[in-house]
């Protein structure tokens, strides 16, 4: 699927001209941002279909234009204004679509509703008899229940029942068990193997963006999740709070839209690694 308008020169082909200008291979960009080649050559070809979503491409389209040495602002500014202008197309061409199917429905026809109670109205001695038996039933709850030296009859075969024996008393509150809380909040602790491209959120808020060196570590903190995307998911081991967490991936694999959160973290554990010299569990 491409973004193409008209002759209009699409970010793929800016980027393409851009990289090409200055001489630039796309093996070297794919070594210097651990970015598949395949995925960049999509994004030079228009292929939005075949890239994750919102927050890789942005990630990806600025680490791309980092590692040519232009402007980040530049090309994310061009990728949002493209964007905006395929989804106003798509929008147009939907809205043609719904006026051409809907056709013109005449207006419903009125209801006289006067006419309807007229036909059906109660005669007038059912009225008077309704009235009658109402005003007979308010006597007898005078003459039943308020009247002094009448009070209302108990049914004792509806009395509650004496608690059975043997069964013990009902704990107060404050001495009832309560159920074990899930430990509050999440912690992800990263070291790199090798360069990584990452882009985490936690509670919603970015915490980290880039390309992260070998050799380097990261400790990110969350109340209520994580979300991660990696261009390079065999390059770093992580911890889950503070427990060993499994591989997401081979060296060069992209991962996206990995969501971590107080419900689903242990799942992300596994085998537990014996620790450093130094403490380390990595």
């Amino acid at each position: 699927m491409s973004l193409e308008f008209g002759q209009m020169t699409t970010l793929g082909q800016e980027l393409r001209e851009e990289r090409e200008r200055r001489a630039i291979s796309i093996k070297d960009i794919a070594d210097q941002t651990k970015i598949s080649v395949r995925l960049l050559l999509a994004l030079e070809s228009d292929r939005w279909d075949e890239l994750p979503g919102s927050f890789f491409l942005k990630g990806v389209v600025k680490s791309y234009v980092q590692a040519i040495g232009a402007d980040p602002e530049v090309f994310l500014k061009k990728l949002e204004n493209q964007r905006e202008r395929k989804t106003e197309a798509a929008g147009n061409k939907a809205g043609g679509v719904m006026k051409k199917n809907i056709p013109n429905k005449p207006p419903p026809e009125e209801f006289d509703l006067s006419d309807f109670s007229s036909k059906r109205r109660l005669p007038r001695i059912f009225r008077l008899s309704a009235a009658v038996l109402v005003v007979a039933a308010a006597a007898y709850f005078v003459i039943r229940w308020i009247t002094p030296g009448s009070p209302p009859a108990v049914d004792r075969s509806k009395a509650a029942a004496p608690p059975p024996a043997n069964v013990a008393p009902a704990l107060p509150e404050d001495s009832k068990p309560k159920p074990e809380t899930a430990e509050a909040g999440l912690r992800l602790e990263f070291r790199f193997r090798a360069n990584s491209w990452m882009h985490v959120t936690a509670d919603g808020s970015i915490v980290l963006d880039g390309v992260r060196p070998a050799g380097t570590t990261a400790v990110l903190e969350a109340k209520n999740e994580f979300l991660i995307h990696t261009g390079n998911a065999g390059g770093f081991d992580w911890l889950v709070n503070g427990r060993a967490a499994r591989s997401l991936g081979g060296p060069g694999a992209v991962r996206t839209d990995i969501r971590i959160n107080p419900a689903n973290w242990e799942s992300f554990l596994g085998a537990e690694r014996a620790a450093d010299p130094d403490g380390s569990p990595f």
